[in-house]
C-alpha cells in the first residue's frame, strides 16, 4: 500500500492544544517508542504518536531560546504525518493547519 509522508514544524503553540486539534480530526493516542530517547543508531524517537482513520502522526518537541540574551524559551514541534495517499495527506494537513495557524483554535 503506498504511503505519503510530510514533515511539518510548528513553533510557540502548546502541544496540548495541537493534540486537541488532532483529536478533533479523529486521532487517538497510539504507543510511541520511549519518549525522546535516542537509540544506539542515533535515531531520536518521538515524544508522541497518534493515529486516525488511514493516517498517523509522530512528533517530538524541543525547547529553543527565543532570544540569545533572554532566558525565555519556546517549544518547537517536529511532526511527521503519514497517510495512505497524497490526496488524503494534503486534506489532513490542510484541516490541521486551519486550526494550528490561528490562535485559540
Amino acid at each position: 500500500m503506498p504511503r505519503a509522508v510530510k514533515e511539518l514544524t510548528l513553533r510557540a503553540v502548546p502541544i496540548w492544544l495541537l493534540r486537541q486539534y488532532l483529536e478533533q480530526l479523529g486521532a487517538q493516542d497510539m504507543e510511541a517508542p520511549a519518549p525522546g530517547a535516542t537509540d544506539p543508531d542515533g535515531v531520536v524517537r518521538p515524544d508522541g504518536a497518534m493515529s486516525g482513520e488511514g493516517w498517523t502522526v509522530l512528533w517530538r518537541t524541543e525547547q529553543r531560546p527565543m532570544h540569545p540574551r533572554l532566558p525565555t524559551r519556546m517549544d518547537e514541534h517536529y511532526f511527521v504525518f503519514t497517510a495512505e495517499t497524497d490526496e488524503a495527506l494534503e486534506t489532513l494537513i490542510d484541516r490541521f493547519m486551519l486550526k494550528a495557524q490561528r490562535g485559540g483554535g
